[in-house]
């Protein structure tokens, strides 16, 4: 694994993420029944993982970062932050808490109390992700690399979405001095583009079916570990192989342009698109149709749903055979004109997934 960093690259700072702290004897088999990774897997420190947080019919409440902090409090109990969309930690604290029962654990948000950043090399190849003790060492040495002791590989896009990295407010990092700083319109443009769904617009809580929205893919799931809340369902999901529907990129763009060939950013188009906006299929026999409306005598049923956005390019939860087959769906936006939309398979999706595309089985 390598991990040394490239000549360039660029590091953003997302004050868009909040943090939890959860700390005391009890916090890591705590941890263990609520959300879909393996806490032992960080629970001797190290880098961090994605996961979630499942209500008991196994939808996601919260997509989260769990980073152990790599130090002990005073009685030598392990401590963990919790990174969440900082819209919904009010919510994410209420869930957790509910829980708590006897658990000798504490929580505390302390969001106010670091930054946390995303950092890209420019040459991603370098980049790979396993879970032995070197690859973890090589991950933390980087950390260190660039003044943090908390992080973790981001491998939710395999290679394409770099580090992400957690120090203390105001800590600056030490990178090369030709890494630049991004925007977050950078960020979001990135993981969108990689098909990576984040936070409250893209995880609806308790709709949003784990396997759907690629958290098997970004490996947000441990399907060898034991029991916790919602584990039923995801598991019974994935050992019968029907998954169809998944979150992916789409384009949008107006009735009268050309279908775009490849999802294309471009930052002088912007069409706003409401979450969980619904898609309606346009006919091929009639490529003009609108789409559907309340007012309709006999509406078209809704074929997904639309996440997060930004400009002309955004995610949306989508049929799989919908996709394959090169659908073009309408959608409203926020002013109520009809949008085109064409869905996009992400390139490092497994070939499994690219398969779910032709056949629901996987």
């Amino acid at each position: 694994m390598s991990t040394a960093a490239s000549s360039t690259g660029s590091f953003i700072h997302l004050p868009i993420r909040g943090l939890l702290e959860i700390r005391g004897k009890d916090a890591s088999k705590f941890l263990q029944g609520l959300i879909t990774n393996h806490m032992p897997r960080i629970e001797n420190g190290g880098p961090g993982f994605l996961a979630a947080f499942l209500n008991p019919k196994g939808r996601v409440m919260y997509d989260v970062f769990i980073h152990p902090t790599n130090t002990s409090n005073k009685d030598g109990d392990p401590t963990y932050l919790i990174e969440c969309d900082a819209r919904g930690l009010p919510e994410l604290h209420k869930h957790i808490a509910r829980f708590v029962l006897r658990s000798k654990i504490k929580m505390v948000g302390v969001s106010e109390s670091f930054d946390v950043y995303s950092v890209l090399d420019e040459n991603p190849s370098t980049i790979s992700s396993g879970d032995a003790d070197h690859d973890r060492a090589a991950v933390m040495e980087r950390l260190g690399s660039m003044n943090a002791s908390i992080g973790m590989l981001d491998n939710r896009a395999d290679n394409h979405m770099g580090y992400r990295v957690v120090v203390p407010k105001g800590q600056p990092l030490t990178l090369p001095e030709s890494y630049k700083q991004g925007t977050l319109e950078e960020y979001h443009v990135r993981r969108i583009i990689n098909g990576v769904p984040e936070g409250i617009d893209d995880f609806i809580a308790g709709t949003s079916l784990p396997l759907e929205y690629n958290l098997d893919y970004m490996h947000g799931v441990d399907f060898r570990k034991g029991c916790y809340v919602g584990q039923e369902l995801t598991i019974r999901t994935y050992h019968k192989g029907i998954i169809r529907k998944r979150i992916m990129p789409v384009q949008y763009y107006k009735p009268d342009e050309p279908v775009p060939e490849a999802i294309q950013f471009n930052k002088n188009t912007s069409h706003v698109i409401p979450p969980q906006s619904e898609l309606f299929p346009v006919k091929t026999d009639e490529s003009s149709q609108p789409a559907a409306s309340s007012s309709s005598p006999r509406p078209v049923r809704a074929s997904g749903k639309t996440g997060s956005n930004v400009g002309n390019i955004g995610l949306a939860l989508v049929k799989l055979e919908d996709a394959a087959n090169g659908r073009i769906f309408n959608v409203m936006d926020r002013e109520g004109a009809t949008v085109r939309v064409k869905t996009f398979f992400p390139a490092w999706w497994p070939q499994q997934g690219l398969e779910e595309g032709a056949s629901p089985e996987l």
